[in-house]
């Protein structure tokens, strides 16, 4: 495996390709983080965190008939975004033929998570006040399943209030402000998302079940791996979007526990030259394990002042 840290500068040479927006595959060490303090930390904490059922109704959404998707989406909708709403109850709504019922009942969770938001204020030191995360939404199409807001139970602040956090996200601002030379940023705001992805005999763990995507934010560390147990793939993956829509590959790894990597997201293409989209493969079961858990720590960050 190659040997870290690994920039869109060995990207470029590798690929024989200019690759100017940022790329950075490192580990903690490299943000003078203690890796052993901050895995020890929080490689307990993800077994507390809730299942995201949003996952679940998607997927059942995803095998419903057609004409119930054509002419049930709002009565979908209402037990979509209702984190109490029964099944049962929605089922019964439509009148579900029992055989589908059955098949969307057996859908089981495979993802838990929380999230937590902050602002960053930049100046000698950097301040970083808490606040309330708003909900998340992908697609712009209405009838689009992912683009109703979905809100997540925020991450307790044991966990993330205290120096050992603040020093991670610290370290990311301030990595994004070196290789943000056309800008000096004033305030960020951070968004983390805590996620543990299961697979089971059978069922691989899927943690982009929309496939490659942009988050929406300036930058990203779309994984910073706390921990892999049982597993077999899940490699972190970049691409770029080319002028015909192309997504080529142009850098993966599998990140092991303490490896992190960070990119430029959305609009780069406007300010380096590269349009950059990320995915991660799905991963297995080693065996003779019966179950397989990757957690990770992902991070959106967004430039608030000055506007880019």
């Amino acid at each position: 495996m190659q040997k870290l840290p690994i920039t869109e500068k060995e990207i470029s040479s590798q690929t024989n390709a200019p690759v100017f927006s940022p790329i950075l595959c490192a580990n903690l060490a490299y943000l003078d983080i203690d890796t052993d303090a901050f895995i020890d930390f929080f490689k307990h904490s993800f077994t507390e965190m809730p299942f995201d059922y949003y996952d679940v109704k998607r997927k059942q959404w995803e095998l419903l008939p057609g004409d119930i998707q054509t002419n049930q989406f709002e009565a979908f909708k209402d037990y979509y975004l209702n984190n109490q709403a029964d099944f049962e109850q929605f089922a019964n709504e439509i009148n579900l033929d029992k055989t589908v019922r059955k098949d969307l009942t057996d859908i089981q969770p495979w993802r838990r998570r929380s999230v937590c938001s902050f602002d960053l204020t930049i100046g000698k030191n950097i301040r970083i006040k808490r606040i309330f995360p708003e909900g998340f939404e992908q697609g712009s199409d209405e009838t689009d399943i992912r683009s109703l807001p979905r809100v997540f139970e925020e991450t307790k602040s044991e966990l993330v209030e205290n120096p050992l956090f603040f020093g991670f996200l610290r370290a990311v601002a301030q990595y994004a402000q070196k290789i943000t030379p056309h800008v000096s940023i004033a305030k960020v705001n951070m968004t983390a998302h805590f996620m543990s992805v299961r697979a089971r005999k059978g069922a691989p763990g899927d943690n982009s079940p929309e496939g490659a995507h942009e988050d929406g934010a300036d930058f990203i560390v779309s994984a910073m791996v706390i921990d892999r147990a049982n597993i077999v793939g899940g490699k972190s993956q970049v691409f770029e979007k080319m002028p015909d829509g192309e997504l080529v590959n142009i850098f993966e790894r599998e990140l092991q526990a303490g490896e992190f990597l960070f990119q430029a997201d959305t609009g780069e293409e406007k300010h380096y030259g590269n349009d950059l989209w990320h995915y991660v493969t799905p991963f297995y079961v080693k065996p003779p394990a019966e179950e397989a858990w990757r957690n990770i720590i992902g991070l959106d960050l967004t430039i608030v002042q000055p506007k880019i």
